[in-house]
């Protein structure tokens, strides 16, 4: 299993030919200082999962050349995922749903909706012509939430047989989506509720339409008693009807009476006022157009606007009562199946143990205010919907559950960091069932001091290289986070480019304890001896004191002192020996310190082949440089006393001070300041500042102290 690069003029890449053996060990790891090469590689890679051009963006004449093989053929975007450091865009939550349930329930699952759903996009479609709705059961499962469009069906059929309202008015028309008329009868409560009265009071002094103490004949029970005989049976056995001393003997008869007076009512010269007053706030109103059309042509709509949600209720159930056959039918098959999708449901959460895996990782390892889980779990194992992440956020004993878009707006950079990497775990789980060799490619993906999710980063990524079908490719400058993958046996790259902009692969080091290594005689010997002088005197600064023999000797190694131009090798030495157990090095003693220091200094800057990787060149071209600076400063300034604290800085400030210095030398002694200090105080677990500044750039700034 090999991946092989062949690459010119890619995003910044000038040339690059490598080819990377994965047989024996799943991981690639790279260390690469920012700006040279790793957000270049990731784009190539990128471009070609998303179909694009691969091209140099700034130099968009140069001819590019991309040929890349992995397991033996042209690579292809199904075999790539990349992963940038942070990607607030990236979502994983259509992925989650390829491993949430088994083929063969899935597969049984989608027979049983199939023929449900074929009755369900019928009888939608019909409605449509009643409702004017565009999506009528977006409006049912609002009017009914927590329950599927087949239960609500099924849990009201009954409701739906015995209505008898028949509303010709468009959904819309007083359901707006903008809940505008809402609004209007929230507002106009009272107005509304004077009407109903005042309707209520005359209608029960109508001739037809009483209430008594044996209960109430109203317009619900003439309707009923309508629908009853609207198909004149009833008259055509020649029976008939004595209505306030009315002899009805047709339907058409009963139906005229019935209008009558209800039209009586209405057009009662108080009710009519009060209609009047709620027409005209309706009219200044020009979001209620649609709405003011309605009640025009059914003005007892307006008696059932004060419980508007019931009477939401009530108009779906006439919409639907014009097509309960299909209804009954679609409720019979439900019903009939309902059993064994509970069943399935059930098994399939049964089956979930990689969804519940990524859970706990993620709420285990991750140190994030909140804990994650999924809301719609039986929808997404089996529907195929979207899934819905929730993050519950507990203070002593109280609990607030919020979604993910209001989480983004209130979390620090490191807890939305772990968030997206939640979402990768999820994109990797994904691909688990592939049974095909996956290209991963991590770009950054931990911030240089997020150290309390490195771990958690790190052991996740150790997990998922025992999967036989994954080959990853790590890419970071965050030492720390480099060490830790080394340990788990990955093939170690340290990057750098030369001046012809070729990649170059040198063979990762320091995966180990750096300090150890100075220790040995492994060629580097004068290097080492050098780079371990600012690491012991920070030791002999925590363990003694600053006025300590040692501790003053090394420091006179580190800064011009009075004394800094006498000191010779040996002396040094048998610093180096009192405080590193064990520690032999064949050296000439005889030689002056200063002079040894910036004998090794010329070399490696003179040198050809110098290796740009290689930490000990940088310390030692670090100390050389501001020895160099604070010898040139002394030369130029009036020193009137002694100066025990950030020597280099002081003796800038002195010379500003005094006027000794030109621009130029300014600028250089400023860049001293700001490269050299780090790279002296050599700290014992993360190197970044001495890796991530370029042997180049202290190379050319050594020369330039010497010129001064």
């Amino acid at each position: 299993m090999k991946l092989k690069l062949d690459l010119e003029n890619c995003y910044g890449i000038g040339r690059l030919q490598k080819e990377f053996d994965f047989s024996n060990k799943n991981v690639v790891l790279f260390y690469a200082q920012n700006g040279i090469f790793k957000t270049s590689f990731a784009k190539i890679f990128k471009s070609i999962k998303d179909d694009k051009q691969i091209k140099d963006e700034i130099f968009s004449e140069r001819i590019p050349k991309a040929d890349i093989e992995f397991n033996g053929e042209k690579i292809k975007k199904e075999d790539i995922f990349v992963f940038d450091s942070y990607d607030k865009e990236f979502d994983s939550s259509k992925s989650v749903t390829t491993f949430m349930a088994s083929p063969k329930l899935k597969k049984e699952y989608d027979e049983i909706f199939s023929e449900l759903d074929k009755q369900k996009k019928s009888l939608l479609k019909s409605l449509k012509k009643y409702t004017g709705s565009s999506d009528c059961e977006k409006e049912i499962l609002k009017v009914f939430s927590n329950k599927n469009f087949y239960q609500i069906l099924s849990d009201n059929i009954d409701f739906i047989k015995e209505i008898k309202e028949n509303y010709e008015f468009k959904y819309h028309d007083i359901f707006d989506d903008k809940n505008k008329v809402k609004e209007f009868v929230d507002a106009n409560r009272n107005l509304l509720q004077e009407y109903f009265h005042k309707y209520n009071e005359i209608l029960s002094s109508s001739d037809i339409f009483k209430k008594t103490e044996n209960g109430e004949f109203g317009t619900h029970k003439i309707k009923e008693l309508q629908s009853a005989l609207s198909d004149d049976r009833f008259f055509l056995a020649n029976h008939k009807l004595l209505i306030s001393n009315q002899e009805i003997t047709t339907s058409e008869n009963l139906n005229n009476l019935i209008q009558n007076e209800i039209d009586r009512i209405l057009e009662n010269k108080e009710i009519k006022s009060r209609f009047d007053e709620i027409e005209k706030k309706i009219t200044k109103n020009q979001n209620l157009k649609d709405f003011k059309e309605a009640i025009n042509k059914n003005k007892g709509i307006l008696l059932k606007l004060i419980n508007y949600e019931d009477f939401r209720k009530e108009v779906i159930f006439s919409y639907l009562n014009k097509k309960i056959e299909e209804i009954e039918n679609l409720v019979s098959l439900y019903e009939s199946q309902k059993e064994r999708i509970q069943q399935i449901i059930n098994a399939s959460k049964q089956e979930q143990e990689s969804w519940k895996k990524i859970i706990e990782i993620f709420n285990s390892r991750f140190i994030v205010p909140f804990e994650v889980d999924i809301e719609n779990q039986d929808d997404v194992l089996l529907k195929n919907e979207v899934v819905k992440f929730v993050f519950r956020f507990k203070d002593n004993s109280n609990e607030r559950i919020i979604n993910k878009e209001k989480l983004e707006n209130i979390l620090s950079n490191g807890e939305k960091r772990a968030l997206y990497i939640l979402q990768i775990l999820f994109e990797i789980e994904a691909q688990k069932n592939t049974n095909k060799p996956i290209l991963f490619i991590f770009d950054d993906i931990v911030d240089s001091f997020d150290y309390k999710n490195k771990h958690a980063v790190t052991e996740y990524l150790d997990e998922i290289r025992e999967n036989i079908n994954f080959k990853i490719i790590v890419m970071t400058h965050n030492f720390d986070f480099y060490r830790a993958v080394a340990r788990f046996g990955a093939l170690k790259f340290m990057i750098h480019r030369n001046d012809e902009r070729k990649i170059i692969f040198e063979r990762g080091e320091y995966t180990n304890e750096f300090i150890k290594s100075l220790k040995g005689n492994n060629g580097k010997i004068e290097k080492n001896f050098i780079t371990l002088i600012p690491f012991i005197r920070n030791i002999l600064e925590y363990t003694k004191n600053e006025q300590d023999k040692e501790y003053l000797l090394l420091t006179s190694c580190l800064h011009i002192k009075d004394d800094t131009k006498d000191i010779k090798v040996e002396q040094v030495l048998n610093v180096l020996k009192n405080n590193i157990q064990g520690y032999e090095v064949n050296i000439n003693t005889s030689d002056n310190l200063l002079d040894f220091i910036y004998s090794n200094c010329n070399e490696i800057a003179n040198s050809n082949n110098i290796n740009p990787i290689e930490l000990q060149n940088k310390i030692v071209l670090s100390i050389g440089i501001r020895l160099k600076a604070e010898e040139f400063m002394l030369s130029k300034i009036n020193l009137q006393e002694v100066i025990t604290k950030n020597q280099t800085r002081e003796l800038y400030k002195l010379a500003k001070e005094q006027n000794v210095i030109n621009e130029v030398q300014d600028f250089i002694i400023r860049k001293v300041l700001a490269i050299t200090s780090d790279n002296i105080h050599i700290n014992s677990f993360m190197y970044e500042p001495i890796l991530d500044t370029s042997i180049e750039h202290l190379v050319k700034l050594y020369h330039e102290i010497n010129e001064i």
